[in-house]
């Protein structure tokens, strides 16, 4: 079981020491929400064996403010699993658990020009979006620029071949001008046991053009490799209740994803084929009255080498009421060169709000052209349906819910899964 390992020890140790301080902890200094969740699989899968699952997963958050320290605070977020009828596909056995972030946090408590951060934690910026035990500084000090900076050890790399020789930093800085633009240059440098895994360099913008009009770009270079791994941009047109927005993106999945052994495993083979893929297309959103969204979406993909062409098309509406409560309707074709990218698509879900109790429903339904690779296993469609109702209590500090979900679909001819989930909020 993975919980409290190296880089965070210490942490872990001064919350500790903070939390067992003189001063007296009260509901404004301490918040601690509990989510404690109870599923139950009924499964046939399709070679004809049933297997049932009754896994129990907690998860753990915790925020707190140092009373004496303004500025200063500690967060930390966990979860564990003990799989109590089988072992769920786990080779380390019936229990399973993860420290997912626990860093200390000041924010200069004065002008909130400059913030550090240290321990596990996530970073998503610029290039960044991965877990780190490491150390994060961010400042805006100077006028209308923001830079920021990160090192330590990559969470991604701790089982593959150990720590040793593992490392990770960065840097962003950005410069701009409220209501008018918005520039960043990036890097970001992996190693993993003593050598270069990933070497990047990134830059985004946003434009705020007349008539707010709004264009947004980013671009990622492979240092390594020396090649444009992704390219993004797209363009957003108001016109009263309606907005348009055109895209163009571009993967070359060699300078994209990461080949090498701390990379995401089930992509990690496409880097290998030289593969490269563009995407265009534009979305449209029609709000005919504050409560109702029509909406439509076109893509179309263009692959270099395994996949030929594609296009997508997808219909959507929605009406809400008040701000909770929801209804909508999907449905979708895609058209491709091979068989696998032939199929209609259709959803329709709510989400209804009867405070402090409400319920909820979604249904999904995929039908494969003949031809289609799962056609060709006897498998024409896939569906998905899930209900559920909860209610808050003790002043919303206590969300229940309870939920049934079936689908039958290529993996698996009949799959029933229960789940009651239990949500407790103490403090914030």
């Amino acid at each position: 079981m993975k919980l409290y390992q190296g880089f965070t020890l210490g942490v872990t140790t001064l919350a500790a020491a903070l939390l067992t301080a003189p001063a007296a902890v009260s509901a404004a200094d301490l918040g601690i929400t509990s989510d404690t969740i109870v599923r139950l699989y009924e499964r046939d899968d399709s070679g004809g064996r049933q297997r049932s699952l009754l896994p129990v997963y907690e998860f753990l958050r915790l925020d707190y403010t140092a009373p004496k320290t303004p500025g200063l605070s500690l967060h930390a977020h966990g979860w564990g699993r003990l799989n109590l009828r089988d072992d769920f596909g786990n080779a380390d056995g019936t229990a399973d658990g993860e420290l997912l972030y626990a860093y200390l946090d000041y924010l200069d408590p004065r002008n909130r020009d400059y913030q550090l951060r240290v321990g596990r934690q996530y970073i998503f910026e610029g290039l960044m979006r991965e877990s780190v035990d490491g150390v994060y500084v961010k400042t805006d000090q100077v006028p209308s620029v923001t830079a920021s900076a990160y090192a330590g050890l990559p969470v991604n790399l701790e089982d593959v071949k150990g720590r040793g020789g593992d490392w990770i930093y960065g840097a962003r800085v950005a410069q701009g001008m409220p209501g008018r633009y918005d520039v960043a240059l990036a890097y970001k440098h992996t190693g993993n046991h003593g050598s270069t895994d990933e070497q990047l360099l990134g830059a985004d913008a946003t434009l705020l053009l007349p008539a707010n009009i709004t264009l947004l770009g980013h671009a990622t270079w492979n240092l390594v490799n020396g090649g444009f791994g992704e390219h993004s941009y797209e363009l957003r047109l108001p016109f009263k209740a309606l907005e348009l927005r055109p895209f163009y993106q571009r993967y070359r999945y060699e300078d994209f994803l990461n080949r090498k052994s701390g990379g995401s495993a089930p992509f990690r083979y496409m880097s290998q084929f030289g593969e490269k893929v563009d995407i265009a297309g534009s979305e449209a959103f029609w709000y005919p009255a504050e409560n109702i969204e029509f909406g439509a979406r076109y893509k179309h993909y263009e692959y270099d080498k395994r996949y030929g062409s594609a296009d997508m098309y997808t219909v959507l509406a929605a009406v809400r009421r008040k701000i909770f409560s929801e209804v909508g309707v999907e449905f979708g074709r895609v058209e491709g060169d091979i068989a696998q990218n032939r199929y209609y698509l259709g959803r329709s879900y709510v989400y209804w709000d009867m405070a402090p109790a409400y319920v909820t429903a979604d249904v999904v339904y995929v039908n494969y052209d003949d031809g289609n690779v799962w056609s060709m296993y006897g498998k024409e469609s896939a569906f998905f349906a899930s209900v559920g109702a909860g209610r808050k209590f003790l002043d919303k500090a206590l969300n229940v819910k309870v939920s049934l979900d079936y689908s039958q679909d290529p993996y698996f001819d009949k799959d029933y899964r229960g789940t009651l989930a239990a949500s407790y909020a103490f403090g914030r």
